[in-house]
């Protein structure tokens, strides 16, 4: 079986190294190539070089070609204009690469790479979107709607909520809708333990994600803070990456400069644009995850392996991992005083801790292998 994965990779976060592991699994029975728009993620061409999969650039880049560069209309109207000889380019390009592939299925989960492959002449493969956000109606443009009902033929869904949120929008039957959830393999962990400045009876707490409003960061320093007031002896660690586009960055000073107001520097640690962060996970004791909007997070499966209790929102798929009070916590959305709350009962009753820690940690290591991963997959190519 030939198979694509279709993708215009900017920066190297969970849900990107989860579709690499993917095609790596594929890759040792199937023929599976990796197709990226510009190569100019450095980190994400090196893990492919590393796990030995088939990877062709379409047009080497330095940096990826972003038309949300600024909040100004007319700007983003002159951006818009001048991406459109690019963009028909590159989708010449893709058409005549996929077409010397001859794949059975192309796997895209974006709608940048979806634009390339609309009106895709004698196409005899079936495109598979690879669902890997929470999805709901809110989140999707009138445009983006009317490519999905267009051009995708199946669905692959991260997670159950991601599913339902699919079919409510009425973007697809649940027919075509299938879920591939996410896999982990304990054996393949690093046990490496980050090094950082601590006392011997410090709770590490752990939050892991991009420098984006919507990922929580300021939820987790308002916890801080509260800490910090009730005398608990903790750090916080902020490991995340700042993405391509500006916005993340403003974000990220935003997030020094309540650090600072806060008096926070002696609490919160941040770790910035480190690819593999898994060391990060061993040294913590708790992960929190106060996101707006998820898929399947990555960083919880990886947690509750490595049995570490995990505290979130209920936003997507974060309630497939979790049932509150048995294999994770989940506060009121947004709730810094739920999230300190629950911080520490897991810091004062040690009983309750190996209790979480062991539940979610049988819940992944039964549930999400590779296996059933790869059986879930199949079905759709059998469909």
């Amino acid at each position: 079986m030939n198979i694509i994965f279709l993708e215009a990779v900017q920066d190297y976060g969970g849900a990107r190294i989860s579709t690499v592991e993917l095609a790596q699994r594929l890759s040792e029975k199937h023929n599976v190539k990796m197709l990226d728009f510009y190569g100019s993620c450095k980190a994400f061409v090196e893990d492919i070089e590393i796990r030995n999969i088939s990877l062709e650039v379409i047009e080497q880049r330095d940096k990826p070609y972003i038309i949300n560069t600024s909040k100004s209309l007319p700007l983003k109207l002159i951006n818009y204009f001048l991406f459109v000889p690019h963009w028909w380019k590159m989708r010449k390009e893709t058409i005549k690469r996929i077409k010397r592939l001859e794949p059975d299925f192309v796997i895209i989960n974006n709608f940048k790479v979806l634009s390339a492959l609309m009106f895709f002449p004698a196409k005899n493969f079936k495109t598979l979107f690879f669902a890997r956000g929470w999805f709901i109606p809110a989140q999707i443009s009138t445009i983006e709607s009317k490519m999905l009902k267009k051009w995708i033929d199946n669905y692959l869904c991260v997670s159950q909520a991601t599913k339902n949120a699919l079919f409510a929008g009425g973007f697809a039957s649940l027919e075509n809708l299938y879920v591939v959830p996410n896999a982990i393999n304990e054996t393949k962990i690093s046990k490496e333990k980050a090094k950082i400045s601590k006392g011997p009876n410090t709770t590490v707490i752990l939050h892991a994600g991009g420098f984006l409003k919507d990922k929580g960061q300021l939820v987790s320093l308002e916890a801080a803070k509260i800490l910090k007031e009730r005398g608990v002896d903790f750090k916080l660690l902020l490991v995340g990456i700042i993405y391509k586009g500006g916005e993340s960055e403003i974000f990220y000073n935003q997030v020094k400069q309540i650090i600072a107001r806060d008096n926070l520097e002696n609490y919160v640690e941040i770790v910035l644009n480190k690819p593999n962060v898994i060391s990060y996970f061993n040294t913590a004791d708790i992960l929190i995850h106060p996101s707006e909007t998820e898929g399947l997070p990555r960083v919880i499966m990886e947690a509750m392996i490595l049995k570490k209790p995990v505290i979130a929102n209920a936003v997507g798929g974060v309630t497939d991992y979790i049932l509150n009070g048995f294999t994770g916590f989940l506060p009121h959305h947004n709730s810094s005083l739920e999230y300190v709350k629950y911080i520490e009962a897991l810091i004062n009753n040690k009983e309750l801790y190996e209790q979480i820690s062991s539940n979610a940690y049988n819940l992944v290591s039964e549930t999400y292998t590779e296996q059933n991963q790869l059986e879930s997959l199949f079905r759709v190519f059998e469909s």
